[in-house]
């Protein structure tokens, strides 16, 4: 035999190394090496691409979003005093007080407040520890817009929707914030999933986990946890396969699933008696119920004003009563925060509601379909008419929507792409994306000036090449590569932009300073100078002298080391000192939180050590007002001090 003819041999009778080692694991170490395989290969009747593609996604995200994460210190400092006053006390954090020795709550129910509470009881209580959970939330959320998408339409339309999602800005900016804003987000996006669950096997229970996640949305902003509700109960209602009798019945059951878990601590809350629980921070008659109806309810929409100091912000910050309108989103105010797809969207919806019959063919593509662009339709005309209380990162309720439906879009674009009526609807869709993104880029003062121009004219260019059918799939790839990197430049950018920079204060706005000297991007910078004080004091809080926290850190014998006007003032000296300190009339001070009699007999008591006075607060402030009356009240009785160049009256004696 030669020598090549026993190596053959050898090689038929001897055993491999590796199948020798396959023979040698144990069947739980088999296990864990196909779980392995799975987990980076993914489904075996998928692309070999698309695993690896979406794990690099979520990389991507995940990197972006807890990259330099304590850049925003203690973020909104409201917030931050919440979860601190429950890392102290089970009844602050059952309630959300703003402070442990439980005087007033937060204006929002506690929810976030409890997740990220559980975070600094794991972690300690630092600015990090409390924020993890936001960043985590984000991630999960983009994962969840993939499998949404993916469950019915292709690989390239569930990244491209996952990467728009966590690409927008105000959404890479509250997933960086203590805001309630990624939890109710998760809620919402995991309900979509369940409502699709319900309408694939036709079975109610998914429905009714769909129905208790929007409760706990609800639990955790009030009503605008409950926007995507319409939306879903329509497409549930249409698609269900389900008999109409049992649609109903499976109805009923979901609103009673979102009753309860949406109004279990509403209704414990307002069934505990007054005085032996926090007053209830936002509302003018310490209820839950009015808080939700009133002031995140009614008057978010209509626009009440509850402060009347915020009609003194300086007229060339006012230069229109409202800016109410179609185009709302697109002004100056807020078009950096979700606006860059926006209007682009808004025509994909047109174009599948051309390509549904054909191309939406099983009833849960059609149900997402329609269940996404009513929730984008519902929170785009809220956004556009709504009063004038709109904060700029409300536009985050825009986000999933948005995203879903691009990816829909694109799905059924892919399908279609040898149309040529497709291939027209997209070229326009994506030219109102290009033109948006040029208009919003050159408006800002960031950016070089030749920055729009050439997104501009590498989008125009990118789209001129796919309209004309280029003559390989290679150019024709690199033409839809290039248009996406220009379709989503803005976004990618500011994004990037909202992680090297610090955020604080009740109304972080994503970007760069607007050209427009009237926009509330100048306002925020000047009230960051303190110009006017007393707003800098409501939006940011008074910077603590470092004297007076030593002196409050170093109270004794008092339930409260000092009380103060406005919440985030007093945040700031209770996150400083750590000592507990009382924010007089809530967030805006207009609370009537304490009453004049509750402040004397609390006086009395011996329980607040100092009143930390705020003298331009108190100019702003009418004179029937809780605070006023408190204030004339202690200048009466007690004597003032000064401590560094704080005013200070010393309710407590040694």
């Amino acid at each position: 035999m030669t020598t090549s003819e026993s190596t053959i041999s050898g090689a038929e009778t001897a055993p491999s190394a590796t199948a020798t080692a396959r023979r040698t694991k144990s069947p739980t170490a088999q296990r864990a090496i196909l779980a392995i395989q799975r987990v980076f290969r993914g489904p075996a009747d998928r692309p070999v691409w698309e695993r690896p593609a979406l794990l690099a996604l979520l990389l991507s995200n995940a990197v972006l979003y807890l990259s330099n994460l304590g850049v925003n210190g203690w973020a909104n400092y409201f917030y931050s005093a919440a979860v601190q006053a429950g890392s102290m006390d089970a009844k602050a954090f059952f309630f959300g007080s703003s402070d442990w020795g439980n005087s007033i709550t937060v204006d929002k129910p506690p929810l976030s407040l409890w997740v990220m509470g559980l975070f600094v009881r794991l972690f300690g209580f630092s600015p990090v520890a409390m924020l993890l959970p936001q960043a985590i939330m984000g991630v999960i959320t983009t994962f969840l817009i993939y499998v949404i998408i993916r469950r019915h339409f292709s690989g390239p339309a569930a990244l491209f929707g996952a990467f728009v999602f966590f690409t927008t800005p105000i959404v890479t900016l509250m997933s960086r914030y203590n805001n309630p804003d990624p939890l109710m987000l998760l809620l919402m996006v995991a309900a979509v999933y369940y409502v699709l669950r319900s309408i694939e096997s036709g079975r109610g229970r998914f429905f009714i986990v769909a129905a208790a996640l929007l409760g706990l949305a609800f639990m955790t902003k009030q009503m605008q946890g409950l926007l995507s509700v319409p939306a879903l109960g329509i497409a549930y209602l249409i698609f269900s396969p389900q008999r109409w009798s049992a649609r109903l019945k499976t109805s009923l059951a979901g609103l009673t699933a979102l009753v309860i878990t949406g109004g279990f601590w509403t209704i414990i809350t307002d069934l505990i008696p007054q005085d032996q629980r926090p007053y209830i921070g936002g509302s003018q008659t310490n209820s839950v119920l009015q808080l939700t109806l009133g002031y995140n309810g009614i008057e978010r929409i209509v626009g009440t004003e509850a402060a009347p100091s915020a009609r003194q912000i300086p007229d060339q910050f006012r230069p229109v009563d409202s800016d109410t309108g179609f185009f709302r989103l697109l002004n100056y105010n807020y078009n950096q925060e979700a606006t860059w797809l926006l209007f682009a969207t808004l025509m994909a919806l047109v174009m599948l509601a051309v390509l549904w019959n054909k191309h939406l063919k099983t009833p849960a593509a059609r149900a997402l379909s329609l269940a996404s662009g009513l929730w984008l339709l519902t929170a785009f005309l809220l956004l556009c008419f709504m009063g004038d209380q709109i904060h700029t990162y409300y536009t985050i309720a825009l986000a999933p929507p948005l995203a879903l439906v691009l990816g829909i879009a694109l799905g059924a674009l892919m399908a279609t792409w040898n149309s040529i009526r497709s291939r027209l609807m997209a070229a326009a869709i994506a030219l109102t994306a290009i033109l948006t993104s040029w208009l919003i880029l050159g408006g800002t003062m960031g950016w070089p000036n030749w920055l729009s121009t050439a997104v501009l004219g590498v989008g125009i260019a990118s789209i001129s090449a796919l309209l004309v059918r280029p003559p390989s799939h290679k150019v024709e790839a690199a033409a839809a590569v290039v248009l996406c990197a220009s379709l989503l430049f803005g976004p990618v950018l500011t994004s990037i932009h909202n992680v090297t920079v610090g955020f604080n204060g009740s109304n972080p706005l994503s970007g760069v300073l607007s050209k427009n000297p009237a926009g509330i991007s100048h306002l925020l910078e000047s009230l960051r100078k303190n110009d006017p004080p007393w707003a800098h004091d409501v939006a940011f809080g008074r910077i603590p002298e470092a004297e007076v926290v030593d002196v409050l850190a170093g109270t004794r014998g008092c339930t409260w080391a000092a009380a103060t006007y406005a919440s985030q003032t007093a945040a700031r000296l209770q996150l400083e000192s750590g000592r507990p300190v009382m924010a007089m009339g809530g967030f805006a001070g207009s609370d009537p939180s304490p009453g004049l009699d509750d402040f004397k007999a609390k006086v009395a008591e011996g329980k607040i050590c100092y009143l930390i006075q705020q003298e331009t607060f108190l100019e702003v402030q009418t004179s029937e007002s809780n605070v006023t009356a408190i204030s004339t009240w202690v200048q009466s009785n007690f004597r003032l001090e000064k401590i560094g160049t704080t005013t200070v009256f010393r309710l407590r004696a040694e």
